[in-house]
């Protein structure tokens, strides 16, 4: 089984509780070699890449068992997702309302993303982005290690039913570095161990229009009365 790159444990930060600037080093080359990072998301333990080639996405689908689903992308600010999206009033209120937090939006992307790259490399439908900011410090700071957000997947116990998230660091370690072994050509690969502060998933909303409608994907960890709340505001 191949070795990581690089494992930062729990007190291995700065006197801020960052991480550290070598650390990050590393694991922006990780990224850079098409290789990737697990780490404490908001809910459970996600796997991290950047989404460069449409091989990245099946093989984090591959990897985690997953259906052949959209990828959702973790940013490290507010201004960072205007970048990459258009402008909407609803999808900005919910991410000033409830982030840094569990809450991915479903959103238009800018015209300056490619639709390539929201079709082949995420998966995605009709030029959209999932656009998350997570509570997570450590899935903030890497997601600010490059141009590129990263992708935000979550490590899953495939063998109960119905699945659910991993929220143990040593069960992750365990699952996540047998599957990378599985890969074809092995890519290189670092963990983070850090505090999983949610218990509950995340709360997907898709974005519809420019009307100012909605809907949940996905119940989670905000309550639907809060979303709608958000959603009413003038």
């Amino acid at each position: 089984m191949p070795e990581p790159a690089l494992i930062v444990h729990r007190d291995q930060r700065d006197p801020e509780g960052n991480l550290i600037p070598e650390h990050l080093t590393e694991i922006r080359r990780v990224l850079h070699d098409q290789g990737f990072v697990l780490l404490p998301s908001d809910t459970a333990y996600s796997v991290a890449a950047w989404p460069r080639t449409s091989r990245t996405r099946l093989q984090i689908n591959e990897m985690l068992q997953r259906a052949n689903e959209p990828l959702s992308l973790a940013f490290p600010s507010v201004d960072v997702v205007q970048q990459w999206t258009t402008p909407n009033a609803l999808a900005d209120r919910l991410l000033e309302q409830f982030t840094p937090g569990p809450i991915t939006v479903v959103r238009s992307a800018s015209r300056h993303t490619p639709a390539d790259f929201t079709r082949e490399l995420l998966g995605g439908q009709n030029h959209t982005i999932g656009v998350r900011i997570p509570n997570s410090a450590e899935e903030r700071q890497v997601a600010g290690v490059g141009a590129s957000p990263i992708t935000t997947v979550p490590v899953q116990y495939v063998r109960v039913d119905p699945r659910c998230p991993v929220t143990s660091f040593p069960d992750a370690l365990a699952i996540f570095a047998e599957r990378v072994a599985a890969i074809e050509g092995t890519p290189p690969w670092c963990a983070i161990e850090g505090t999983i502060q949610y218990q509950l998933t995340s709360t997907v909303v898709e974005i519809l229009g420019e009307s100012g409608s909605y809907k949940i994907k996905r119940q989670g960890a905000i309550p639907d009365a809060e979303i709608e709340a958000c959603a009413n505001e003038r």
